[in-house]
């Protein structure tokens, strides 16, 4: 029969068998190809109200009404740099975007404004890529941009001017882009002490450097049970 301590000079010297977890988060698909108007479901905001009488969501009520009198547009107070934004609650593939214009009056208002699509909302959203500058749009007329970007945040601002922006109907075309996460398990069977966090660090970079996925997001280690035999 072999001693306690004979035992635990023989496990010290056997592989330590533990495996490593890595959770993986870059599966995306589209549900759908049918694309719709997103913009109706999401939740816009502007730069200031025009007396506090024609906000942003006007702009994504469905209405193309460009008679301002009839509460159907948005309209901004005198600001610099005035914008306005829709967030889409999700990210989205964008094809196009559809902006009406005012009809009733100053329709050059529009001149010179920029659509940005994207994630961020650093600078209120309006430093994401850029889709289109808009040179004009005649008085009550809905012009189609097309963008082919990805994001949830779609931007219109006026860039180094003091001025207001009035829109009366923005659509955002596309389809949503839905994630799920994924989960990797590899096996080591190792001499040296996994349960050492700075031998495990080495392993991990090693993985990393190897390519394996380069969306790795979270980590765990797990060792495996040891089998209980009867002396």
């Amino acid at each position: 029969m072999k001693s306690v301590s004979s035992k635990k000079m023989e496990n010290s010297q056997r592989p330590m068998l533990q495996f490593l977890g890595i959770c993986i988060f870059s599966l995306q698909w589209m549900l759908t190809h049918e694309e719709v108007n997103v913009a109706l479901g999401g939740i816009a905001t502007q730069s200031s109200v025009f007396s506090n009488s024609f906000p942003a969501d006007l702009a994504i009520d469905g209405n193309r009404g460009s008679n301002l009198v009839f509460q159907s547009c948005t309209h901004t107070d005198t600001d610099y740099n005035p914008w306005w934004r829709v967030d889409l609650l999700a990210v989205y593939d964008i094809s196009s975007v559809i902006i009406t214009n005012r009809w009733d009056v100053a329709p050059e208002r529009i001149n010179g404004a920029e659509i940005h699509i994207g994630n961020s909302l650093v600078n209120n959203g309006n430093n994401n890529p850029r889709c289109v500058v808009i040179s004009s749009i005649p008085a009550g007329v809905s012009a189609n941009y097309t963008c082919k970007m990805r994001g949830r945040y779609v931007n219109i601002n006026i860039p180094h001017v003091r001025g207001y922006l009035t829109l009366c109907e923005v659509e955002v075309y596309g389809v949503q882009v839905y994630s799920k996460s994924a989960f990797l398990r590899l096996k080591f069977n190792s001499s040296e002490d996994l349960t050492n966090p700075t031998v495990r660090d080495n392993v991990l970079q090693k993985v990393i450097s190897a390519n394996v996925q380069p969306s790795v997001f979270q980590v765990r280690w797990t060792k495996e049970p040891e089998l209980v035999t009867e002396t």
